[in-house]
């Protein structure tokens, strides 16, 4: 199997990690469930290699050197790496994700072999 990275973009903004400790304890339990229900599934299905939801500040690295930066909301907000036969696999498997049925979407990306 081919390793390829699902990254998680848009939805409920009020369910965004940085945003989820204000939600309603409702639907704060809702969303860690699908998300936690999911990724357990992936796990069973031997295709999930890791993951994490993405923190919102951080640091842009150029020529001058390192200065603090805000990722904008419409960068993603997490991103997994799973095992897929196929890209078009993959693409099922990030069909089932939370997060399409929450208004948003994801991108699938094949990742290169270190060689």
């Amino acid at each position: 199997m081919k390793r390829y990275m699902l990254a998680f973009f848009g939805g409920n903004m009020a369910l965004r990690y940085e945003n989820l400790d204000k939600a309603e304890k409702e639907a704060q339990e809702k969303h860690r469930a699908a998300w936690g229900g999911w990724m357990s599934e992936l796990m069973k299905g031997g295709h999930l290699e890791t993951g994490y939801p993405l923190e919102p500040d951080g640091k842009r690295i150029d020529a001058n050197g390192p200065r603090d930066y805000r990722f904008p909301d419409t960068t993603e907000g997490g991103f997994i790496i799973i095992k897929a036969e196929s890209l078009d696999q993959a693409a099922e498997i990030a069909q089932s994700a939370p997060i399409i049925k929450n208004g948003g979407y994801a991108l699938a990306r094949p990742c290169g072999e270190m060689k």
